[in-house]
């Protein structure tokens, strides 16, 4: 486990270390090289080589991994095809990926050129999320513990996806409407669950009660779609699909809830601007609302997969709190105390997780071994 150790306390000393930058008044729309979402200097094209390399060249990490060997086993590098399916298969779902799968398979590169492509896609949406707010490397810390290690590293499809919404969401608060619409399609072509994220743009960007009521009867039609019928079939195959998802879905739950409390409260001192406000009060009322569909049907696996596309809040609300509770106490504070609370996250999930054996020992193709 000591590699991951590594990389969460590196994120940990930036994110101890590093300058936030100059708050925005709420309403402002930041301005400027540093708070511009396309810019990634040369530090943050390191970080997302670094974690492309981590995430994508694993060698059996991931409680998952023997199913998505056996599905690209399934690909036909001659047809895209699995098990002579025909072509009218590769456009029912996870569209992308599957060219993913055939690109590996047809070019020797197997599930590590997958993993590769995937955890690609994936850091970079998290390097431009993170390098958008206040405090990039504490956004980074935040984002170490479960979403790179356990989503990125075990739900591959869901993982790329959330990358994919994150670079989304960034594009969003920052008037890019189109660019938003292309990252979300883009991640449903990994995971079709990523469509319950579309009507944000409605949410975001207007201000009428009707057109926001709307927007959210999309999203319960769209979330009800995906829990009823047999869309969500293709991902709840293995045991990491079942029962992780099964044991830890309230925990993960929880872990979204508590920023979106803490944003519900203090949202009037965050220093965002007022589409980043919208989309963050969004997301929020989201963990809150899926809460409480969990607690009255905790049988739902879909309420769990969407919950999963809110943890960018965590990175967002924690990357802000030191500024907004630095009249009460000091920021180094909070983000030392931000940082302990993920450094326990991850001590937990390693040490007492179920299935956390899926990840250990970490492998990679750059050095292998058997220790544990």
């Amino acid at each position: 486990m000591t590699p991951y150790w590594i990389l969460f306390i590196v994120a940990a000393v930036g994110a101890l270390t590093e300058r936030a930058r100059k708050p925005v008044p709420s309403g402002i729309r930041p301005k400027g090289e540093n708070l511009n979402p396309q810019d990634l200097n040369a530090s943050w094209w390191l970080i997302t080589l670094g974690l492309s390399l981590f995430i994508g060249l694993r060698h059996e990490v991931g409680g998952d991994w023997g199913n998505y060997v056996a599905n690209l086993e399934s690909i036909d590098p001659n047809s895209l095809s699995p098990n002579g399916e025909g072509l009218g298969w590769l456009a029912t779902r996870e569209t992308v990926y599957r060219l993913f799968e055939w690109l590996g398979k047809k070019s020797g590169g197997d599930i590590y050129l997958v993993n590769l492509l995937c955890a690609t896609l994936f850091a970079y949406g998290l390097a431009r999320f993170c390098r958008s707010l206040p405090r990039p490397w504490l956004a980074l810390a935040a984002a170490i513990p479960y979403l790179v290690i356990v989503v990125a590293m075990g739900y591959t499809r869901q993982g790329v996806a959330i990358g994919c919404a994150m670079a989304g969401f960034t594009a969003l608060t920052h008037g890019q409407h189109l660019r938003f619409l292309f990252w979300v399609i883009l991640a449903a072509g990994f995971h079709l669950t990523a469509l319950v994220l579309l009507p944000l743009a409605l949410l975001v960007t207007s201000r009428r009660w009707f057109v926001s009521l709307i927007a959210m009867v999309v999203i319960a039609f769209v979330a009800a779609v995906l829990a009823l019928g047999d869309t969500l079939a293709p991902y709840t195959k293995g045991y990491i699909e079942v029962a992780y998802q099964s044991e830890g879905a309230l925990v993960r739950l929880s872990m979204n809830l508590l920023p979106a409390l803490l944003f519900l409260m203090t949202k009037k001192r965050m220093a965002m601007a007022k589409e980043e406000l919208r989309l963050f009060r969004w997301l929020s009322l989201g963990a809150v609302v899926l809460t409480v569909m969990y607690l009255i049907s905790p049988s739902s696996t879909a309420v769990d997969r969407i919950g999963l596309y809110l943890i960018p809040l965590q990175l967002a609300v924690f990357s802000h709190l030191p500024n907004v509770l630095k009249r009460k106490v000091s920021p180094t504070f909070v983000a030392f105390s931000s940082v302990l609370y993920f450094g326990l996250v991850l001590f937990v999930w390693l040490a007492f997780a179920v299935h956390s054996g899926g990840w250990l020992p970490y492998q990679t193709l750059i050095w292998l071994t058997d220790a544990r």
